[in-house]
Order: C-alpha cells, then structure tokens, then sequence
C-alpha cells in the first residue's frame, strides 16, 4: 500500500565450510539506525546547551571572570613561588660548589708564594709563639733539669719532628685559602691559659700549648693537614708535668705495686723476703723502696716510647691501642726487677759504696731493658696477627706477567 513502508528484509547467507545459517541486515536497515543515532545525540546536545544556558542565568558573569582571575593568579603565584625556590637552591649550589673548588687542596710545590717571604712568616710565627709561652715553657725546663721522671722532656720535640718526617709521604698538601674554624683551637688555648693563671695551675697552661699549635695548623693550612700531623702535636703533651697531686697520688701508688712485686720474685728465689709498707726486709737487710724508685720515671719514659712507636707503624687502631696498653704492665714489671735485683746484690756486697754503684746501675740498665721488652711485644704482636691482603684477579694477573717478564 501507498505511504506504508515495508519492513526491512533480512537475507540469509551460508557461511564457507560450515552448516549453520545467520541473518544480514539490508542497507535500507542500516540508514534507519543511523537516523536514530543522530536524533539521539542532537538531543543530548540540546540538552548540554540548555543546561549551560541555565547556569549562565544563575551565575554572573562578573563572578566567573573574578573567580577565574583569582584562579590564574594563585596559578602564577606558585609558579613564580616555585621557580624562585628552584633559584635559591640553585645559587646555594653553585656557591657551595664555587667554594669547594676555590678552596682546593694545592701542593706545597706548586705554591705562588716565594719561598723567602714563607719561611719568614714562619719565623715571625714561631717566634711570636715561644715569646707568648716563654714562662711556661721555662717551667717546664725546669722539670726536666732537676726532676729524674721528666729528663725525657728534652727528646720529644725532636721526636715530634721525626715523627713528621716519617709521615711525609702521607702529607695531603695544603688548603688554598685559610679556614676560619681553627681560630676556635687557638681561642680555647687562650681560656686554658687564663684560667691556669687564675686558678694557680701551672700545668693548664702548660697543656694550653697543645690546642695553640693544632689551631695555628688548622687556619694556615687546613683540616687535612691538622689530621696529618695530628699524632706529632698530640704527642707535645709529654712536654709538660703531670699536675701534682695526681703525681703524688700515683707515685704513691706505684710504690705500693712495687714493693709487693718485689717481695714476691724476691721470695721466689729463696730469700725471706717481708714488705712493711714501702719497706722490704730480707733477713737483717732493710731494702727502702722510696718516691724515686717509685719507677715513675720508667712509667712516663714507657709510654711516651709506646706513643711514639704506635704512632709510627702503619697498622690498625686495635694494634697500636696494644702497643700502648703494654707499656703500663711492662713499666711495672720492669721496676720490679730492678728492686729485686736491687736486694739480691745487696744481700751479697753489703758494703755501702758497692750499694751505691749497684743502685745507680740498675737505674741505668732499667730503660734499655724496658726498650727492649716493648719492642720484643711490638714484634711478638705484628708476627701473631698479620693484616690480611685482599687478592683480586687483576693484581694477580698483574703479578704473573711481572714474573713471566722476569723470567725471559
């Protein structure tokens, strides 16, 4: 019939190699689905178109334009906020590593500064300083001249600069520039040295010269350099005597060590050996272990020969702590040798210029037994625990062409 259309006719196809049968849609029924899609989407956009109308009647237009300038403003304020915060890290890093460069570790060969005007500093420097610590270091002569348990003073300067010139090797070179933190070094000698002067302690400031030499490195040439030469300063500490009440203490303490070793070895060897305080008596002989044979001197002399040796040998923290450590047992041992040693001779010569030689002698032999002692544990130390070489195929490689080269 005319104005009515006939439903869309489906056409049935076979498909290859199988036996079922499906439907297709003609091309009539295609036209007609895509109609339905465009009413569909004209209506959805008059629906958006709508919804935007209403919202632009609701909302002022001044609002909108205010809130979006707000927005871009917030927007650039935190992009510049940010890019000004990215400067600022920026410049810190360039000056941090504009200083690190400036202030590079030179060589003292490669110095501009000529070598006339540099050891003149040097001069005025030195001088300066021992006209600063004259009266301490005065002082401290002093007990080296009339006190027996200081007489080593006068070698540890010279050790100090040997102890140096082992390390030369080692020597990191010098800061191009001068490093404000050793002035705090020197500031703290200064308060050493005033309150030593009002408190009436002499040793204080004499201790004070130790933290001035480390501060003076430290400005002139820099922290490597106070590291490197950080076991020779350390070691000036023995230039100054002990404070006195802690040298009567221990003196005193070493007296009663011994006296008790002393009558031990001595009964050992068969002799009726009785110690009354810091006497011992062997039969009708009275042996007086007095303040000088306290073996203070041996004890100081001990130690100062263990820092020295600890701090020439290229070993591990542990084994120099070792070397140190058997200086105190050794010091003591030995003085007790020396006291029974002392009473057996006695108890042979007993007339009193004979007594004489044999004590003046046995001080004498004291030290370079002691010497020899530490120096036997040092060694006995450094063959027991030997450092571990670590082995790796290129070294090895290494070492076998150096052997082929060798042969042929």
């Amino acid at each position: 019939m005319d104005g009515v259309s006939a439903p869309p006719r489906k056409t049935k196809v076979r498909a290859q190699g199988r036996g079922k049968v499906f439907e297709r849609p003609r091309a009539d029924t295609i036209v007609a689905r895509a109609g339905k899609k465009s009413k569909r989407s004209k209506k959805a956009s008059l629906g958006r178109e709508a919804l935007r109308g209403v919202q632009e009647r609701t909302v002022p237009k001044s609002s909108t334009h205010a809130n979006r300038k707000q927005t871009t403003s917030r927007t650039s304020a935190g992009v510049r906020g940010i890019e000004n915060a990215s400067g600022r890290r920026l410049r810190r890093g360039e000056s941090s590593l504009a200083s690190k460069r400036t202030n590079r570790l030179i060589e003292p060969g490669a110095l501009s500064v000529d070598l006339r005007v540099l050891a003149g500093f040097t001069l005025i420097l030195a001088a300066t300083t021992v006209y600063a610590l004259w009266p301490t270091l005065v002082w401290a002569e002093m007990a080296w001249r009339l006190e027996p348990d200081y007489s080593h003073g006068y070698l540890i300067l010279p050790l100090a600069c040997i102890l140096l010139w082992l390390r030369k090797d080692s020597f990191p070179g010098l800061k191009e520039h001068c490093e404000s933190a050793g002035l705090t070094l020197i500031a703290l000698s200064i308060f050493m040295r005033i309150a030593g002067r009002l408190l009436y302690m002499d040793f204080l400031d004499g201790y004070s010269l130790v933290p001035l030499i480390a501060g003076i490195v430290w400005y002139l040439c820099g922290f490597p350099a106070l590291r490197w030469s950080a076991p020779a300063i350390a070691f000036l500490v023995l230039l100054i005597p002990l404070p006195y009440r802690f040298e009567t203490g221990l003196s005193w303490e070493l007296q009663g060590v011994a006296t008790a070793l002393s009558t031990c070895f001595l009964r050992v060897l068969g002799l009726p050996a009785i110690s009354e305080g810091h006497t011992i008596w062997i039969g009708e002989t009275q042996l007086m272990v007095a303040e000088a044979c306290s073996g203070m001197r041996i004890f100081v002399g001990m130690i100062a020969l263990a820092a020295f040796w600890a701090a020439t040998v290229n070993r591990s923290w542990i084994d120099r702590l070792v070397v140190l450590g058997a200086a105190i047992p050794l010091a003591l041992l030995v003085n007790a040798l020396r006291i029974t040693a002392t009473g057996v001779l006695y108890d042979w010569f007993p007339s009193g210029e004979s007594r004489k030689i044999i004590h003046d002698w046995s001080g004498y032999l004291m030290i370079p037994l002691a010497a020899a002692l530490l120096w036997a544990t040092k060694a006995y130390w450094e063959k027991l625990y030997r450092p571990v070489q670590i082995e790796t195929a290129a070294a090895s490689l290494r070492r076998t062409q150096d052997t082929q080269a060798k042969t042929t």
